[in-house]
């Protein structure tokens, strides 16, 4: 959920109380308002028909009576109490316009004219309390819905116009390789905020090319002066090796020294190689044939799949072509099925199938699923001596850094390394 929505709906939910208190205190300010009006107009009633009856006006008083809104009565002795305490109540009387018991506020009162005693109710139809909680509830509700659309309108207009440099910042930084050497330039706002958070950004991204071009120069140099004192150990192995003044144990030892300075080579080639890879050093891109390239690989590796007696069985229904670097994608090839020799069974089988979206590699092996850090750098499931524990890292380094998705299945007693340039990840 984006900032500005979220940020809209907190002030949507905190405002549904506040609109509720509001309701509230509205519904028992009108309530209370209505009832003084009531009142003092009933009071003011009250003296009138007093007057009427002082004044022995019976016109006036039978006028007041029919009108249905007040009886007076003759009684019997009062006391003082009575005469001074009007009573206010609300009470139901029927209307016969409206067929049915409608509110109204009763003044009840005595009081004496001369030797008479009279007791009066006056009463005046006054606003229904239900009708006025409905109206009140309606305009809150329809009020809620207008600060929704308001919200979502403002959102829109913010959105479009307040936090447009943010989403450019955002924009240029998806874009940003420290191994471009450049720094995307980064619009001025007016808003205080986003030039802060605009500057730091810039001192991050320089920091980071400095950083970059330093590791990459420092992975160059190493492998260069690594390499070199390897390549003469080696050399000066080999010509130990040809010697024939060697014991056996002693050329067992040079033999076991020989293999450690191989694999140390490997290594340090696998290193530079993932770092490139990391590092994006491979730029150039160009439209390639996995058909063509897997064709290539078991060409190159075509005498160890003799010496393990493995079957190769290729299915293909479309050539799968892909935009990137042609020698990762022989690299990535190449490991995956070094991979499927090294880690398949004797007269074991390897199925190549090829979509025009996907390529799997299957094998023979284990009779269970690998692990999952298998992909992590130096994890290994089997024994071998010869496997780095770095292939199908490069794998992954390769497919990532190529927009291609590599997964891993255990299906049929058989394990699948999956690429595929989308999101389908189902085997058919």
């Amino acid at each position: 959920m984006k900032l500005l929505a979220k940020t809209s709906l907190y002030y949507l939910i905190f405002s549904i109380p506040i609109l509720i208190l509001s309701g509230y205190v509205c519904f028992h300010i009108i309530t209370r308002e209505v009832r003084q009006s009531n009142n003092e107009l009933l009071l003011n009633r009250k003296e009138l028909i007093e007057n009427y009856l002082k004044e022995n006006d019976t016109i006036s008083l039978k006028i007041i009576t029919k009108s249905s809104e007040a009886t007076i009565k003759k009684i019997a002795e009062i006391n003082a109490k009575e005469i001074a305490a009007p009573i206010f109540s609300d009470t139901l009387i029927y209307d016969k316009k409206e067929n049915e018991l409608a509110e109204n506020r009763l003044l009840s009162s005595v009081f004496k004219v001369g030797n008479t005693n009279y007791s009066i109710k006056i009463w005046r139809s006054t606003l229904e309390y239900n009708e006025l909680f409905r109206g009140i509830f309606t305009s809150l509700v329809i009020l809620l819905i207008l600060l929704f659309v308001t919200y979502l309108i403002i959102n829109f207009w913010i959105s479009k116009t307040v936090w447009k440099p943010f989403y450019q910042t955002v924009s240029n930084l998806k874009k940003f390789r420290a191994s471009d050497n450049v720094i995307p330039r980064l619009a001025n706002t007016s808003v205080t905020e986003f030039d802060e958070l605009n500057l730091s950004l810039n001192v991050m991204m320089q920091k980071m090319i400095v950083d970059f071009n330093s590791q990459k120069k420092f992975t160059e140099n190493a492998s260069h002066e690594i390499q070199t004192p390897l390549a003469v150990i080696k050399s000066k192995i080999d010509l130990l090796i040809q010697s024939e003044n060697l014991k056996e144990n002693e050329m067992k030892l040079i033999v076991a020294i020989d293999y450690a300075c191989s694999k140390i080579i490997r290594l340090n080639k696998t290193f530079l190689l993932l770092t490139k890879i990391e590092n994006r050093q491979f730029n150039t891109t160009e439209k390639v044939s996995f058909e063509n390239t897997v064709d290539n690989s078991l060409v190159f590796f075509e005498e160890h799949i003799q010496a393990n007696k493995i079957e190769i069985i290729k299915n293909i229904e479309s050539d799968f072509c892909v935009l990137m670097n042609a020698d990762l994608c022989l690299v990535l090839v190449n490991n995956l099925l070094q991979n499927a020799i090294r880690h398949n069974i004797n007269s074991g089988n390897i199925e190549i199938y090829i979509a025009k979206n996907k390529i799997i590699i299957s094998n023979l092996g284990v009779d269970y699923p690998i692990d999952s850090q298998l992909f992590e750098r130096f994890h290994k499931n089997s024994t071998s001596q010869e496997s780095l524990g770095l292939g199908l890292s490069i794998v992954k380094e390769i497919a990532e850094v190529s927009g291609l998705v590599f997964n891993y299945k255990f299906t049929n007693c058989k394990h699948c390394f999956i690429l595929t340039n989308d999101n389908i990840n189902e085997l058919k």
